[in-house]
């Protein structure tokens, strides 16, 4: 796990009150579009900056940044409360003091990253080392709100952040299958190995040659019955 300390950032530790999270993981998101995985990562840091400031500033007044984490889309996670922690994101008692918080750097209409994703597994996965529930919710099962957006929540329901990072290096996209190359006899020295999507093509290309010979054979041979007719 690529991991940002408070230590690396200049921050001391928490203020915020003791706890014991162990629930599992609660998945949040920003309310605007951030646009930082077209950005470099200290475009990130300064976010987590910001947002730190913000939630410790007049309009919240809170004694540390309301969440225990933030995955960024470079795959880094950023400490924020940290461990041992209340939070103050799950809006319930229970929800900040039971369960850890991950915020992903992106809004409404951003798809998290590959690298998000695997952050947040890893993340997960060394929470649960030291006694986290393998559990994960979104902001939305704990309090009435939109977060975390549509995007990420289906991908909440659907086991996307609950998988181990093992298992993910198991899975296998669409991508992965037409990409992947695959040894041919009449490949070349140089190019001895197809990818196969250019096999499909190649073999389309080659089907449709014969198709066209075979019809050009079965004109020719009508027109010789015809002749001897």
């Amino acid at each position: 796990m690529k991991l940002v300390t408070r230590a690396a950032l200049g921050w001391p530790p928490s203020a915020a009150d003791h706890a014991s999270p162990s629930r599992g993981l609660a998945i949040h998101y920003d309310g605007s579009d951030q646009g930082l995985a077209r950005k470099p990562h200290s475009a990130c840091l300064a976010y987590w900056r910001k947002t730190r400031a913000f939630h410790m500033g007049p309009s919240r007044g809170w004694s540390d940044l309301g969440y225990s984490w933030g995955a960024c889309p470079h795959g880094y996670i950023l400490e924020g409360r940290g461990l041992g922690r209340y939070q103050a994101a799950q809006g319930t008692t229970a929800g900040n003091r039971d369960w850890y918080s991950v915020t992903l750097m992106s809004g409404p209409n951003e798809d998290p990253t590959p690298e998000q994703i695997d952050a947040v597994r890893q993340l997960r996965a060394w929470l649960m080392s030291k006694g986290l529930g393998a559990a994960v919710r979104g902001h939305r099962d704990f309090f009435g709100t939109s977060c975390p957006g549509d995007r990420l929540y289906r991908l909440v329901k659907t086991g996307t952040f609950s998988r181990s990072p093992k298992e993910a290096d198991d899975d296998v996209s669409a991508k992965d299958v037409w990409t992947y190359e695959i040894p041919v006899p009449f490949g070349t020295k140089e190019n001895p190995e197809w990818q196969a999507k250019s096999l499909l093509l190649n073999s389309n290309e080659r089907i449709r040659n014969l198709e066209r010979q075979v019809g050009e054979l079965t004109a020719l041979v009508r027109e010789l019955v015809e002749r001897k007719s």
